[in-house]
């Protein structure tokens, strides 16, 4: 049989989840709730180009204009399937960093409050950037920090992100998914080197390597959930190719009752053809795709399945890049890439 695999890279003897959390050595263990309470960062507003793109926010002046970080991935506390926390609608957005002419040197992540949940989002929220970290292996009681190194910053383009459960699956390009429990979020302790001007760190758990059983390997270049479909929790990830000769999506199902990896094989796989796909998403059996064309030209939205796809031509707006379905107000949040022009927008979903 044909298919794609997922495989969970265990972290220690004890196995992922039953020892002690990672990160004791690199400061005070808050949890996303502590990031929630902390947030230093106003977003902007965002400069309305068409009716649908009126619901969004752009980044601050320093984020909204960086050509080291570039905002990629991005998930909402909708595909949790878990009470949000500190009852905030809660947005996740990855960036990778751009540094002596090398891209993802570094992965963050940026914690933004949409609000109160059940609202409409609106305004300019607040919001706070974590790094993304391995942790060093050391005795959780330690007190001379400076006796070996701490942690390592994770590496990853960040295209695509998934919070499932507790969980944040973050795409590897070339690897599967690297795994990150939101209650491991650490406050940086005072005079922490390399922590690229971040206040708070997420240190990773682990991996779900990725490998293929008799066809090529996927490029993860992005993934989310569908909670829609009536057939469980799906994980939905693809890959970009300029061309899209080729390009696939692929389906996992993955266990009910608890956010925990196991082993994992394909349930489904598209050949799209699709060029420049950045996200998709899955919505009660259609699959979403966005679909990037180049600095000048609006992005596109592809709907459909095993049956073909469909081109909604420039119904996203410049550089989109991954896909997330809210619920909440029937609608996709995505984010856009290029300095000057970065927005988080939440655009309806494509009719016929």
């Amino acid at each position: 049989m044909t298919c794609l695999t997922l495989t969970p890279e265990p972290h220690d003897d004890d196995g992922w989840w039953d020892g002690t959390p990672p990160g004791g050595a690199l400061g005070e263990r808050v949890g996303i709730d502590g990031v929630l309470g902390d947030l230093s960062r106003r977003a902007g507003a965002v400069r309305r180009r068409s009716p649908h793109e009126a619901r969004g926010f752009g980044w601050d002046r320093r984020d909204g204009l960086s050509r080291e970080w570039w905002p990629q991935g991005l998930t909402t506390s909708q595909d949790s399937g878990s009470p949000p926390p500190a009852d905030r609608q809660v947005l996740l957005a990855g960036w990778y960093r751009r540094a002596e002419g090398k891209a993802d040197t570094a992965s963050r992540v940026s914690v933004v409050d949409l609000g109160p949940e059940g609202e409409p989002p609106a305004g300019r929220p607040a919001y706070e950037h974590m790094l993304l970290v391995e942790a060093a292996d050391q005795p959780a009681a330690a007190t001379d920090h400076s006796a070996a190194p701490t942690h390592r910053q994770v590496r990853v383009h960040a295209g695509g992100l998934a919070w499932w459960g507790t969980l944040l699956l973050v795409a590897d390009t070339r690897k599967g998914l690297r795994v990150f429990d939101l209650r491991d979020v650490v406050r940086a302790r005072p005079g922490l080197d390399d922590a690229s001007g971040c206040r708070y760190l997420l240190p990773q758990r682990g991996r779900w390597l990725a490998a293929a059983d008799g066809m090529r390997p996927l490029r993860w270049s992005f993934c989310s959930l569908d909670r829609t479909s009536g057939d469980g929790v799906s994980l939905v990830a693809g890959e970009f190719s300029h061309e899209g000769t080729g390009s696939r999506l692929a389906r996992f199902t993955l266990p009910e009752g608890r956010a925990m990896p196991v082993p994992l094989r394909s349930a489904e796989t598209l050949t799209t053809d699709i060029p420049s796909m950045q996200g998709a998403c899955r919505v009660a059996g259609t699959y979403l795709v966005s679909a990037s064309s180049g600095r000048l030209r609006r992005g596109h939205l592809w709907s459909g399945g095993p049956g073909g796809f469909h081109r909604h031509a420039g119904a996203l707006p410049v550089g989109p890049e991954d896909l997330s379905w809210d619920a909440t107000v029937g609608r996709l949040w995505t984010q856009t890439e290029y300095p000057g022009r970065r927005a988080v927008v939440c655009v309806p979903a494509p009719r016929g």
